[in-house]
């Protein structure tokens, strides 16, 4: 690979003839580099890049997005992504040339989803990562247009929707019938907090501030092949301070009274496969609680405050949403009966 000294500036360049997509013989030159491996270096990954056509396969176009993207994103993110891509997106696309596939064979795709009978938040969550996977084609490789955006995003009541919580009186009924002290403990602080269950578990006790109620939160873990894997949480208006209500102190001291005096560094929740799911399993059979997800917890939470009148501006920064239109987003159907609040108010006003 050609790279020469630019002996009047001390430094190096390539230039290289290469062929594009139509086929034409085209020259790049590239000035600039100190060192004579940057500049080769640079020939390679041109090289490889403009390797790129229109008409290949959906499924090399893939390899070459996760080539450019990986590095970027956190390991969850990526098992994530990669388990969407193998079981949604590429038994569809894959075989498809990717200047081929069209806005109808996108909603085709969609409304297969929907029969399939995923939520709606699940075929939304495919349907992003698909466009993004055309996004980038067009972005940065020439494609002439992403067929996801004329498509448009999944809009319909077909697609389940799947938010359930518990209200105040099915959390107390819930919470009566869990024998185990951990379990009872860490849905007990997921209820009062509104926290995520990867921040839960990640969770030392230096974080929690018994004098002052203060909880910190700074962390998320990942379960991701086997091991156990600390991040940093979800997005960054996630690193927050909360303040804890009564009940959760009150569970946590006599959680923590179970301990042989437990350090600062020592995990509040250790590693055990599924405790909060069996917890909440054997409560519900108990009490007679409907059974939802861990996450739901989290909506409970929500739930509870809107009931209270809470602002979202609050209920954002509690919860930890990168801005209030996440949380309107989110929760906006749980306010609806506020307006006639609201209302009642004003005309005690008059």
């Amino acid at each position: 690979m050609p790279a020469y000294k630019d002996e009047h500036n001390n430094t190096w360049y390539t230039k290289f003839y290469y062929q594009n997509y139509e086929g034409q013989r085209k020259q790049k030159l590239k000035r600039g580099f100190a060192l004579k491996r940057e500049a080769e270096a640079f020939e390679r990954e041109f090289l490889q890049n403009i390797s790129y056509q229109p008409t290949m396969s959906f499924r090399a176009f893939y390899k070459l997005f996760q080539k450019d993207t990986a590095p970027r994103l956190r390991e969850h993110t990526l098992q994530t992504r990669g388990y969407i891509y193998k079981n949604r997106i590429a038994p569809t696309f894959d075989e498809m040339v990717l200047n081929a596939i069209t806005a109808k064979d996108i909603r085709q795709w969609q409304n297969q989803l929907i029969e399939q009978g995923f939520t709606k938040s699940y075929i939304t969550n495919c349907h992003k990562l698909l466009a993004s996977i055309f996004k980038h084609a067009v972005r940065f490789y020439g494609l002439g247009g992403n067929p996801c955006e004329q498509a448009g995003a999944v809009n319909t009541v077909r697609a389940k929707q799947e938010m359930q919580f518990w209200t105040l009186d099915e959390y107390q009924k819930a919470i009566a019938a869990m024998d185990d002290i951990k379990a009872r403990t860490a849905v007990t602080l997921l209820y009062w907090s509104g926290m995520r269950k990867g921040e839960l578990l990640a969770l030392l006790w230096s974080d929690i501030d018994f004098g002052s109620g203060k909880l910190s939160i700074t962390k998320s873990l990942q379960r991701l092949n086997g091991k156990n894997v600390v991040t940093e949480p979800k997005t960054a208006k996630s690193n927050r301070i909360i303040l804890l209500p009564e009940p959760a102190l009150k569970a946590l001291r006599e959680y923590k009274s179970r301990f042989y005096d437990p350090a600062l560094s020592d995990s509040v929740f250790p590693w055990e496969k599924r405790f909060i799911e069996k917890g909440m399993d054997s409560a519900c059979k108990a009490s007679g609680v409907k059974r939802i997800r861990v996450h739901d917890l989290r909506h409970s939470h929500a739930s509870l405050l809107i009931e209270k009148g809470f602002s979202p501006l609050l209920i954002a920064q509690r919860l930890g949403h990168e801005s209030v239109s996440t949380t309107l987003n989110v929760y906006s159907h749980l306010w609806p009966n506020k307006e006639q609040e609201m209302i009642a108010k004003l005309n005690a006003l008059g």
